[in-house]
């Protein structure tokens, strides 16, 4: 009895990263520059046509291209699912907690399949079985073979969240890509609709 309760005293809770974040890293984030470009990628690169977006018809960007960026995001936490809820797009992801597997039958996806856990403080997400996409806005292609690993965990008493996000795409980029974002958190914050309209003159 006495070594179950000591047992107990001592496991550490997972922190709670319940909230809505507003980023205060830029737009492009921090960490390393990035990785040279395959010959496949750039001749994708050097052809592509920005009127061939799927933006501009009003298809979500999904993740990793428009997670981390300026726009607020909401994190809602359970043992078994963690929701991102972003406001670009009303994007949602979800990371599947507690050892879940994908399941055979998982199409790819812009999001891709998402699976989590906790590390200590931290947060570590594992996405992977990614449709091919536009991994970068200005038409740099992923194609199917991208992998990401996030690790969040909170500073400054909590009202701080760091993330480290890690993109390996073996046919883009020539390593693996490190990027590092960071937001704060609004007590008082709320998602907003959001709205795209592929007829809007502003595309």
């Amino acid at each position: 009895m006495l070594l179950g309760f000591a047992f107990a005293a001592t496991a550490q809770e997972p922190p709670d990263l319940t909230g809505v974040w507003l980023a205060t890293s830029p737009r492009s984030g921090g960490g390393e520059p990035m990785p040279a470009l395959t010959a496949r990628a750039q001749a994708d690169l050097d052809n592509f046509d920005p009127l061939s977006d799927p933006v501009i018809r009003c298809v979500p960007p999904g993740f990793p291209r428009s997670g981390p960026i300026i726009y607020p995001m909401q994190i809602v936490q359970t043992d078994a699912l963690i929701l991102f809820l972003y406001e670009t797009f009303g994007m949602i992801r979800r990371v599947y907690m507690g050892g879940r597997t994908m399941p055979e039958y998982w199409p790819p996806s812009l999001m891709g399949f998402s699976v989590g856990r906790f590390e200590g403080d931290e947060l570590v997400i594992e996405t992977t079985n990614y449709a091919p996409g536009i991994l970068v806005g200005r038409g740099i292609l992923q194609y199917g073979d991208l992998s990401v690993v996030e690790r969040y965990r909170l500073i400054d008493d909590g009202a701080g969240l760091e993330g480290d996000v890690h993109i390996t795409a073996p046919q883009t980029f020539e390593a693996t890509w490190r990027r590092q974002y960071t937001w704060e958190l609004d007590p008082d914050g709320m998602i907003f609709e959001s709205i795209c309209d592929p007829e809007d003159s502003r595309f």
